[in-house]
Order: structure tokens, then C-alpha cells, then sequence
């Protein structure tokens, strides 16, 4: 009880009055402790309720936090798996194949066979390449590409000049053989020119090394010394665990053996020693590589279809690991047809570099244009150093973006363009390309002038917003031309 006892008088000596108060005051004072408690419980119990009230929102709170917290991991465990999937993507096992033909050329066998002979030579540089590969880097999904530069006639000359009279004859099919052998292999004649193959030789190797999906580099260079200085500045930029040397001659030039790279060798595939120095040509008819035909009696057809695939040898079939895929040949083509393009729509959907030109700058007024900006006839191909395009921005953002009447037509400014006549572009490019020029008014249209293209000029002849054109209203329209507002009589995407 809550009270002191020695506060009151002694009850049992105290007049029964006066016990009767004591016992009556410590009555009162334990009914208000009592009622004290009674009153603090229901406080308590209010506590308690307002506590399991907030228990439960922050149960429910945790609840829900947890479930996003499940949905998050499960999001951010599929994203990983994009990202790696991304990753082994843009990895990629591209392996490019780089031949100077100048010093790395094809044995004499193997050209006296012509077409034949350049199938051949193909399969015999793929089924080295993918076992080497397999061998020492593991069974992946390598894509091989191969380019061969060289000078065509000067190959010829010095094949007549040394009495290779026969090799000198079968050359040009030896050379249509191999490009029918696979999509991605490549044999160029770069003309003369001092060095022409090595310039050729050196940008791909710039470039192709440094992309993400390049898994290596074969060089076939390794007679000539010009190519160390190029060879060393990738090594230096990190890029040794990239390269592979492909040897042609014996001996290779001074230089590159030292720079202690992993070497490839293929039997019989190339001459072994400067032309001129090799086996007469008498021995050379009557021999063959080991392990491949001889050559047919009589002439070669290269009209023949060859069905024989270009694939790497089988593996181990005690190896888990996935084959390589297969290279498949080409049919050659029965006949060989060039043509010219008779239209505008037909000459620009051909994927070539052409002579410089200037593209009309979509962000200058109308004023600016005048009718020498009107698209001419395509010339003639002129192949130079090329740039890839940014897939992560529109063509017109690129600095400088693409030349329009470069891509779609010609124009005259040649090398002066301030606008871009180099960058590698697709289909989808080309569609940018169409569809921004149409953006733009056609000069001659602007000027009420006739158009010498009609329908078929690359520039817009009316206002994609027609008669809705609020600038037109505003006197700020770029298409000034009559008639540039009115609905056209044939607008369809064909224009485009």
C-alpha cells in the first residue's frame, strides 16, 4: 500500500475516535492510489493500442519495401545478364586477316590452277587460321575476314619477267577464285603506286585493331621492315595480345622478329623466297600442294559452281567445346555484268564512295542556296580512307556530318567540302540521308526554276507541313517556291 504507517498514530493505543479517523484517512488515501492506477491503466492501454496501430502500418510498410527490395534484385540480376550478354556481344571474335600480296604471295601451285587454285588458297589460309586459333585460344565462334592488297600488274610483269609464263596466264583467275571462295575474302588491286598496299595495310590495321569486336589480327607483312613502326605503336597502345604474324618468306625482315609476337606458318600456301629466286616454272606445273588435287586437264571454267565448303577441320571429339563455324564457298557467277545506273533512284542506292562533293547545310536559310547546289549524275568510284559512323547519334550531329550531294548525287567542291565524303554507311544511312535532304527546298524549285530531276530529286519540292506550315504563314518558311505549300498531286513514300 502506498502509505507510511509511521505517519499515523498507533491505532490499538489510540481512543476509538481517533482510531476511526486513522483508519478512514488511510482508507480515502489507498482508494485514490487505487483509482490512480485504475485511471494510468486506461492511459496504457490507449499506449498500447496507439503502438500495435503504428506496429502494424511500419509490418506493412517493411512489407511492401520488402517485395520492391525482391523486385529490384530480381531486375537488377536480369539486368547483369543483359550487360554480360551485351558484353560477350560486342566482344565478339572477328579475326581479320591483313596480306600484303606484294611480298606475301600465293605459291606458284597453287596460281597455275586458276580458280580452282584460288579455292584453294582459301580454304588453306581458313583451315590454318581456325586450327591455330582453336589450338591455342580455345573453340570460339570465330568470323574471318581476310583483305589481300596488291598491284596486280606489277605481280604480272615480274611473273613473265622471271619465266613464270603459265603463273602469269592463270593470275586473274587465281584472283576470281579467291573472292568466290568466301563473302569475306577479299583480294585488291591497289594499282601503283610507291607503298600503295601498305597504306592500305596500315589503315585497317588501325582501325580494325581498336574495335571492340576484333578478337585478332594475322598480319601478313612480315618481309617487309616499313611495317615495325606501326606493328611497335600497337604494341604500345596495348594491343599485342591482338596480334598475330603471319610469315611468308623464311626469313623475316629485320625488326619484326623482335618484337616478340606469336607467329603463324602455312605449308606450301606461299613462296618461301623473294620472286624470282623460287623453283622454275618447268617443276611448277608438274607439282601440287600435299593434301589437295591437282590441278584439272585443260582449261578452267571459274563459271563452274563450286559446292566444296570452306570449313575448319573437325576437332577432337573428345572436346565438349562448340566447333568453329563453318566459312561456306560462293558460287561463282555464270557471267560478269557492269552497269550503269540509268536514273537517279538507281545511282544512289549504289553503296560507293564518289568523287568529293559537298552536302547543302540544312541549317542555312533558303537565301544561301543557289542552283549550283543542284544534285549532277554520279561519278566514277573513288575509294579513300573511310571513318565509321556513331551509331549513338543522328548523322547530321557528326562533326562534320555526311556530305548529302556527296552520298545521293555530286557536287563540285571536291577536297574544299567542308561536310564529310569518308564515313562508312549502311542502307539505313542512306535512308537518313534521303529523308533529311527532303527537308530541305530544292534550289532550282525555290527559285521557281524547273527541277532536271522531277520526282526524283533528292531535295524537297514541297513543304512536308503543306498548307498546316505555321512558318510559311509567319514569312519563315525555308520553302518560298510556288506552289511549295499546295498538296502535292503524288506524295508518297516512294518520294522519299
Amino acid at each position: 500500500m502506498f502509505y507510511d504507517t509511521n505517519e499515523a498514530p498507533n491505532v490499538r493505543s489510540a481512543s476509538p475516535p481517533q482510531a476511526a479517523q486513522r483508519v478512514g484517512y488511510l482508507f480515502d488515501q489507498m482508494k485514490g492510489e487505487i483509482f490512480n492506477i485504475l485511471g494510468n491503466e486506461s492511459l496504457y492501454v490507449d499506449r498500447i493500442q496507439k503502438l500495435e496501430a503504428e506496429l502494424t502500418v511500419y509490418k506493412r510498410a517493411y512489407n511492401d519495401v520488402d517485395t520492391e527490395r525482391k523486385q529490384f534484385e530480381k531486375l537488377r540480376q536480369e539486368a547483369q545478364k543483359e550487360k554480360e550478354d551485351l558484353e560477350n556481344q560486342i566482344k565478339g571474335y572477328r579475326v581479320v586477316t591483313l596480306l600484303d600480296g606484294d611480298g606475301a604471295i600465293f605459291s606458284n601451285e597453287l596460281i597455275v590452277q586458276g580458280c580452282v587454285g584460288g579455292h584453294t588458297a582459301a580454304q588453306m589460309l581458313a583451315d590454318s587460321i581456325l586450327q591455330h586459333l582453336t589450338s591455342n585460344y580455345g573453340a570460339n565462334q570465330y568470323q574471318l575476314w581476310v583483305y589481300v592488297f596488291f598491284h596486280k600488274r606489277g605481280l604480272m610483269d615480274t611473273f613473265g619477267r622471271v619465266g613464270n609464263a603459265i603463273v602469269k596466264q592463270k593470275f586473274e583467275d587465281f584472283i576470281m577464285g579467291f573472292n568466290q571462295a568466301a563473302e569475306r575474302f577479299i583480294m585488291v588491286d591497289v594499282g601503283a603506286g610507291k607503298e600503295a598496299a601498305d597504306a592500305k595495310i596500315k589503315a585497317h590495321l588501325e582501325d580494325d585493331i581498336r574495335l571492340p569486336q576484333t578478337y585478332k589480327i594475322i598480319f601478313g607483312g612480315c618481309h617487309d621492315n616499313g611495317y615495325v613502326t606501326n606493328l611497335r605503336s600497337q604494341i604500345t597502345a596495348g594491343f599485342k595480345q591482338k596480334l598475330i604474324l603471319l610469315r611468308s618468306y623464311t626469313d623475316m625482315a629485320a625488326g619484326i622478329a623482335d618484337l616478340d609476337l606469336p607467329v603463324l606458318t602455312i605449308p606450301d600456301l606461299f613462296l618461301t623466297q623473294k620472286l624470282g629466286t623460287t623453283q622454275p616454272a618447268a617443276q611448277i606445273i608438274t607439282s601440287a600442294p600435299p593434301g589437295y588435287s591437282s590441278p584439272p586437264v585443260g582449261p578452267i571454267q571459274c563459271s563452274a559452281p563450286v559446292s566444296t565448303p570452306l570449313v575448319l577441320p573437325p576437332l577432337d571429339q573428345s572436346s565438349s567445346a562448340t566447333p568453329p563455324p563453318t566459312v561456306e564457298l560462293q558460287s561463282p557467277p555464270t557471267t560478269r555484268r557492269s552497269s550503269i545506273p540509268t536514273t537517279y533512284s538507281s545511282a544512289v542506292q549504289i553503296l560507293q564512295k564518289r568523287v568529293p562533293t559537298p552536302e547543302l547545310d540544312f541549317n542555312n536559310s533558303s537565301a544561301s542556296e543557289t542552283s549550283d547546289d543542284i544534285p549532277e549524275p554520279p561519278s566514277a568510284p573513288t575509294f579513300t580512307r573511310s571513318r565509321h559512323v556513331n551509331p549513338n547519334i543522328p548523322l547530321s550531329k557528326h562533326k562534320p556530318p555526311p556530305c548529302t550531294l556527296f552520298y545521293l548525287a555530286k557536287c563540285k567542291h571536291g577536297a574544299d567540302c567542308k561536310y564529310g565524303h569518308d564515313y562508312l554507311l549502311e542502307a539505313d544511312h542512306f535512308t537518313e540521308i534521303r529523308v533529311n535532304a527532303k527537308k530541305a527546298p530544292c534550289p532550282a524549285i525555290n527559285k521557281g526554276e524547273p527541277c532536271l530531276w522531277g520526282d526524283e530529286c533528292c531535295y524537297g519540292h514541297y513543304c512536308s507541313l503543306s498548307t498546316k506550315c505555321h512558318f510559311f504563314k509567319q514569312g519563315r518558311c525555308k520553302f518560298v517556291g510556288v506552289d511549295m505549300h499546295k498538296e502535292p498531286k503524288i506524295y508518297s513514300d516512294e518520294a522519299l
